[in-house]
């Protein structure tokens, strides 16, 4: 009998043990499966080999099978890559043998309409002047009497605070953004304004309106009309109104050119800040931009200090102010139509809120005054609050618009207009992490840029920082990774140790 009971105790001894191995197996199973598709959805990949590769992609082959292939076959010339320097050179170089072999793989795919040459500058400077080139880093993109000329740091990100580690490559993006150029007659051209303080923290912005597609150049607002070939309209940042010809400070109204612009199908994106309207009164711009259903929220104070809403949310915030923060996609039909092309998160900061002017009416996520339409595209999150004067004066269940567009039907114009300039900053758009450039292509490609080439992304060099996490996310992981194993070690032992003692 006792030999018998013995055997029995061994055996649910021996059961429990089986059970707590197979709870410990499956939990492993489980640890391994959340954190492979976390990061297959944010990148956390170190790539190990000794030498990195960066193939072409077949979302960059689709995009010159449509936008670049077609348009050289009809020319009948090809379409040349020339590096300024001898080959045994820029295969010797480090970051130069990238877009080399980006090249090599681009003229292998489509041998009869892409050619590689090699010019050194030194040697024939009369021919590097004819293509307006003074470094041997340079790579010439040709065809006919078209070029464009792309300097190294073209192909490659960089931080804000750091010209010589770069964190991403982006090589078959410019190529290809490149040659669709040289190949279009007509390049579609971007005029960013100045004369109204407009200031750029870093080149990031004018970066990416290239890559969608354009050529950019500088428009003074308060002297000249807005040129017929302005396909895009940019204010960055202004720290002083737009002028009126009532206003008494010029004879001048930017505000009827911008209008007469825009009567004429034009299209055009601002960007601001919670800062903006400290600067001063706005009152034109904004009067203007009402029109078109955008807002800002902002109020003149006891003291008669303009005091800007500001955008905080610590439950998805990227700083411990909580005023950088982690934004979505809107809940309405055109934003989730950019679901599948803006994969990732999306950063924005000191975003001051956007509301809807009054006339307008809400209509299945939009809002609707005669002939314009107002979407907003991103949101802040659920439980985000507006702040000012150093407490909070609002709080929203549905999320602040950031970023909207207005479409007005009759005439044709797009409206862009986002409350963060932040989402177009280097540490936002060449991260290589976050989506705020494939969100910019994507809301470009509203207003009917349909060659934006929102499917090339920049290719991140390895990178151990998980950028997208929030102080929220961190603070739950944290507890669930040092909670879950005691949680499980201490009912493994409680259930051993019951079974032991009425065993």
């Amino acid at each position: 009998m006792a030999r018998g009971a013995t055997s029995t105790k061994a055996f649910r001894h021996g059961s429990v043990s089986v059970v707590l191995t197979a709870l410990v197996v499956v939990a492993v199973i489980l640890l391994n499966t959340i954190v492979t598709n976390l990061a297959v959805r944010y990148g956390w990949f170190v790539n190990m080999r000794p030498t990195l590769l960066y193939p072409v992609t077949d979302a960059c082959y689709d995009y010159m099978d449509e936008y670049v292939v077609p348009l050289a076959r009809e020319s009948g010339e090809p379409i040349r890559i020339i590096f300024c320097d001898e080959e045994a050179n820029i295969r010797a170089d480090s970051t130069q043998s990238f877009v080399l072999n980006t090249a090599e793989e681009m003229t292998a795919a489509y041998p009869d309409l892409i050619k590689i040459e090699y010019l050194n500058i030194w040697e024939r400077p009369s021919e590097a002047r004819r293509w307006g080139v003074n470094a041997s880093t340079s790579v010439v993109v040709a065809h006919g009497e078209s070029h464009r000329v792309c300097t190294l740091r073209d192909f490659f990100s960089f931080p804000a605070s750091d010209n010589s580690n770069p964190t991403s490559y982006n090589g078959e993006k410019r190529l290809a953004v490149a040659m669709r150029a040289v190949v279009t007659p007509d390049t579609p051209k971007a005029y960013f304004t100045l004369n109204h303080g407009e200031s750029f923290p870093d080149y990031a912005l004018m970066y990416a309106i290239v890559n969608a597609g354009y050529t950019v150049d500088y428009l003074d607002a308060l002297s000249f009309d807005v040129p017929e070939d302005c396909a895009l309209l940019v204010t960055y940042n202004p720290a002083r109104d737009f002028t009126t010809a009532s206003d008494g400070v010029s004879g001048i109204s930017e505000i009827d050119r911008l209008s007469a612009y825009m009567q004429k199908g034009g299209k055009y994106m601002v960007f601001v800040s919670a800062d903006t309207f400290a600067a001063g009164s706005f009152g034109n711009l904004e009067g203007y931009l009402a029109d078109w259903g955008v807002t800002f929220d902002h109020r003149t104070g006891a003291g008669g200090i303009e005091e800007c809403f500001a955008i905080r949310d610590t439950g998805h915030a990227l700083s411990t102010d909580g005023y950088t923060i982690l934004a979505r996609l809107a809940d309405n039909a055109t934003a989730a139509a950019l679901a599948d092309d803006v994969v990732g998160g999306l950063r924005v900061g000191n975003a001051t809120g956007i509301s809807v002017a009054e006339g307008f009416t809400s209509k299945n996520g939009t809002y609707q005054n005669g002939n314009r339409t107002l979407t907003p595209l991103l949101l802040s999150h659920a439980g985000a609050e507006a702040w000012t004067g150093g407490r909070a004066v609002g709080r929203t269940d549905e999320g602040y618009p950031l970023f909207t567009v207005t479409h007005d039907t009759e005439s044709g114009a797009h409206l862009m207009v986002c409350s963060s300039i932040e989402l177009a900053t280097e540490g936002s758009l060449q991260s290589g992490v976050f989506a705020n450039e494939p969100f910019l292509m994507a809301a470009l490609s509203l207003t009917g840029k349909d060659d934006t080439p929102l499917a090339l992304r920049s290719q991140p060099f390895a990178d151990d920082t998980i950028h997208t996490m929030t102080t929220a996310t961190a603070r739950t992981i944290t507890v669930a990774l040092v909670a879950t194993p005691t949680v499980i070690l201490l009912t493994a032992g409680l259930i051993v140790l019951l079974r032991r003692k009425y065993a």
